[in-house]
């Protein structure tokens, strides 16, 4: 009967114990390995609020078309309020321009657009148009150390950012398992991925969208 109980104890040990390769990030990467990642333009959708500023050689001239002063001397909780929040039908309506369709554009393909109308519409000559999404966000849960939203104005996040974001995974989480709910063109996809193979540097999933969901799953141990 000991023998019987001391067996199933080493068992459930060793079957609970987290291996290296359970708990590694980026295993069997080659010595000097380079690698570059694809950084893909984030295209604009409905609900995003954009920052958009206008200058130029007429500083009276573009004033009318800034509804807040300089960057850094506003909160972002008043640039938001401020902001240009897209609608819907994928609209935004610009002061001299008016209404606007900018779902689908990437972030330099909306400053071309209006620097071409402010130039056609006679508006101003040299105009100088900067673009920013203020809203963007990813949402992490599960085995992370400080799981929720976390917002983020990089254009270029990545997986590991984001995990230092919220803290790291725990000693629980299961590295090989993390599932991303990930929206593409209005349909929510749920995939998986492994942060323990350095192919990782290569996916699709290494690079982090405004709108992400990340979900850490707790590994055997945890369960």
């Amino acid at each position: 009967m000991y023998r019987i109980i001391f067996l199933v104890l080493t068992t459930t040990l060793i079957l609970g114990c987290s291996s290296k390769r359970d708990i590694l990030y980026l295993q069997n990467t080659p010595d000097s390995y380079t690698f570059q990642n694809k950084i893909d333009e984030y295209k604009i959708k409905a609900d995003d609020i954009l920052k958009i500023s206008v200058s130029s050689s007429e500083p009276e001239a573009s004033k009318s078309l800034n509804f807040t002063s300089d960057f850094l001397s506003n909160s972002k909780e008043t640039m938001l309020y401020s902001g240009y929040q897209v609608s819907k039908d994928g609209q935004i309506n610009f002061p001299s321009i008016g209404a606007i369709t900018v779902t689908g554009l990437t972030i330099k393909q909306l400053r071309k657009l209006i620097n071409d109308n402010l130039k056609d519409e006679g508006i101003l000559l040299d105009p100088y148009v900067d673009v920013k999404i203020l809203n963007s966000f990813f949402t992490i849960l599960g085995e992370v150390n400080r799981p929720g939203r976390y917002d983020f104005l990089e254009n270029n996040l990545n997986i590991f950012e984001a995990l230092g974001m919220a803290g790291d995974l725990t000693i629980n989480g299961k590295r090989s398992g993390v599932k991303i709910i990930r929206n593409y063109e209005g349909a929510n996809k749920i995939s998986e991925f492994s942060l323990t193979d350095y192919d990782i540097l290569q996916s699709e999933f290494f690079q982090i969208y405004s709108g992400d969901i990340i979900i850490v799953s707790p590994n055997t141990t945890r369960v």
